[in-house]
């Protein structure tokens, strides 16, 4: 019993991830028992438990309830004999031109929080999705982290999925284009590659910043693009900066990118923020009194995934300690508020960058260039940029009075090395784990 739930779920999973992710996570697993609607599975080490926890379960879990026809929790065991993935023979056959994953179910029109600062976005991804590839073709949609761009560019996904065949929608982001792009010059398969990304409806590509300074898959991107756009197919396309401040961008992809709408979304305003907090905490089937709600509207709901986890650990906090939420709980459990693109924020990232790379503050900040101390400091303003508002020049001055082009470069020298450096790839997610802690 328990293998037959798990093998139509590992069906479903594979038709949902990326051939990659699937060998590498879900391959591996055995399914060992099945009582009272939880099934355990068996996974070959810790790291592996760990990190199909944080980025797989929530999917394990529902293709599991599906193929079981009643809700079902996930448990994961270790057992370290489980060395190798799993026979892919003995999974039905994956479909052969799927041409990317399915966007989350969560993230839909229904459930987006429109405001002054995002209304137009919301407008035009509404009437991107009534006539696709006739109005604002391609879209693109900017703004800072937390802003509300990748909810969007799903809404889209999932609302034009629900109308066309399956496989004909597309929604990554650019590092996984890049990803499938690598994979498929390795294994001598890039006719194939263009065959899916160009034989699409609708392409919806997150971060497209992440092309900067890879002139090989830009060239790629920017002919499937051409395809596409030349075909009345639509392209949602999001970046945290608009095409002309896109650094390491070609000339000519970021003419492609601005001709269409440019929908920029700003950070929200007062009343956007106290919509977003009492949608957010609803979602969660919290209640809570009107002044912990106007705390964490001034506070922390100028990013959506910052508020998501401050309302998630202030649930624990209460549920913990067995005390109702108010203002002097929220207080002891979250601190103080930390403003985007303030001094306090940058010096958080810092210091936090220095204490997982055994730096000092003086060290990071130092003239000196060598591998030991310029690396982290790389690390440092990556994060910064992209975590925070503050310009260029404002990170380059809390990191030794550097000027924006070198914060630049370090930007375009992070992206690259992220594109084939998993252990580069671990040190960031743990290092963003911490500061959204």
């Amino acid at each position: 019993m328990p293998h037959t739930i798990w093998l139509e779920a590992q069906r479903r999973l594979r038709g949902e991830l990326l051939d990659k992710d699937y060998e590498t996570w879900i391959g591996p697993l055995r399914a060992l028992r099945c009582v009272d609607g939880v099934l355990t599975l068996e996974v070959p080490s810790a790291f592996a438990r760990d990190w199909l926890k944080q980025h797989h379960l929530a999917a394990i879990e529902r293709v599991t309830s599906e193929a079981s026809g009643r809700a079902t929790a996930v448990t994961l065991v270790v057992n370290r004999a489980l060395d190798v993935p799993a026979d892919a023979t003995a999974l039905p056959p994956r479909r052969a031109e799927r041409a990317a994953a399915s966007p989350p179910a969560r993230y839909t029109f229904d459930n987006f929080v429109v405001g002054a600062s995002n209304r137009l976005a919301y407008g035009a991804a509404r009437a991107v999705v009534a006539q696709p590839g006739l109005r604002y073709n391609p879209l693109f949609l900017h703004g800072s982290c937390g802003v509300g761009k990748t909810h969007l560019l799903n809404a889209v996904a999932n609302a034009l999925a629900v109308e066309r065949p399956l496989g004909t929608v597309a929604c990554l982001s650019a590092e996984n284009f890049v990803n499938e792009m690598i994979l498929a010059i390795e294994g001598r398969r890039m006719e194939r590659f263009r065959r899916r990304f160009r034989g699409i409806q609708t392409l919806v590509i997150d971060d497209v910043q992440f092309l900067a300074e890879k002139r090989r898959s830009q060239e790629e991107f920017c002919h499937t693009f051409n395809a596409l756009h030349e075909g009345s197919r639509q392209i949602v396309i999001a970046s945290d900066r608009a095409p002309h401040d896109l650094r390491g961008i070609e000339e000519a992809l970021r003419n492609r990118l601005a001709s269409g709408l440019l929908a920029e979304i700003e950070a929200p305003d007062d009343d956007l923020r106290l919509a977003l907090v009492s949608r957010k905490a609803a979602a969660l089937e919290l209640k809570l009194p009107a002044e912990v709600v106007t705390a964490l509207a001034d506070g922390w709901a100028s990013n959506g995934r910052i508020l998501e986890g401050a309302l998630t650990k202030l649930d624990a906090y209460a549920t913990l300690a067995g005390r109702a939420i108010t203002l002097p709980l929220l207080r002891e459990a979250l601190g103080a508020p930390r403003k985007a693109g303030g001094a306090p924020l940058l010096e958080r990232i810092i210091a936090e960058v220095c204490e997982h790379y055994r730096l000092t503050r003086r060290e990071i900040a130092s003239p000196r260039r060598t591998a030991r101390i310029a690396g982290p400091r790389q690390v440092a303003m990556y994060l910064c940029r992209h975590h925070t508002e503050a310009p260029l020049d404002r990170i380059g001055a809390e990191l030794g009075g550097r000027d924006h082009s070198t914060v630049a470069h370090a930007l375009g020298a992070i992206e690259r090395r992220l594109a084939k450096d998993a252990a580069l790839r671990e040190t960031l997610s743990a290092l963003r784990a911490r500061l959204q802690a």
